[in-house]
């Protein structure tokens, strides 16, 4: 019990340094956070800091979540055990401790913990991601995020893979309470509960971009 309890320490922690912040302060930018659409992620870094910084930092974040799986794999533990490391992953990346607990969305982390899980599932579920994406780039990424979790959950269980079924259903809540939550301290602020949806469904404050 103790070996599982230091890994999913382990999972978060490692998860939740912040490379994406210091890959930006490193280029000049300052505090990435506040730059954009002030998050923590592959896709604000590249929209307005660089393509190679942006990259670099969405291929950290997913080898975060597949270390976090494939770790507890080669430790012997249990699916469950497994899917939970991957969760703790998205935590560390949307939560990071050394940041006050303001990072990303977790996006990138959640395909690396899947890709590890079931390479097939990342894939079919990856493809309905881009396809949205391609289809509306104003609010096809959020909600392109959504399938994603949902098409690899409903594959998890046709394909009776249960620790998929765990991981995929337990990041689409964690992913839309981050959404709900914003910045820090933001939520309490809202007036207008319209913000509340938009904030679920499209990962903003605002209808329009």
């Amino acid at each position: 019990m103790s070996e599982v309890i230091l890994w999913l320490l382990f999972s978060y922690l490692f998860a939740s340094i912040p490379q994406g912040y210091l890959i930006v302060r490193w280029w000049g930018k300052g505090d990435i956070r506040r730059i954009g659409r002030e998050k923590l992620s592959a896709s604000n870094i590249i929209e307005n800091v660089g393509f190679l910084p942006g990259l670099l930092s969405g291929v950290i974040d997913a080898f975060k979540g597949a270390i976090a799986v494939f770790g507890a794999q080669w430790l012997g533990f249990s699916g469950e055990i497994q899917a939970l490391s991957g969760l703790l992953a998205i935590c560390g990346q949307m939560w990071p401790c050394f940041l006050r607990f303001w990072g990303g969305r977790g996006g990138a982390t959640s395909v690396g913990a899947l890709l590890v899980l079931s390479p097939k599932i990342v894939f079919f579920s990856g493809v309905i991601w881009v396809l949205s994406k391609l289809i509306s780039k104003d609010k096809g990424a959020a909600i392109g995020m959504m399938l994603f979790y949902l098409c690899s959950g409903g594959l998890g269980f046709y394909f009776k893979i249960k620790e998929v079924i765990i991981f995929s259903g337990l990041a689409l809540v964690l992913i839309l309470i981050q959404r709900l939550l914003g910045k820090p301290g933001s939520l309490r602020k809202i007036q207008d509960k319209k913000v509340i949806l938009w904030r679920i469904l499209l990962d903003r404050d605002t209808k329009e971009k």
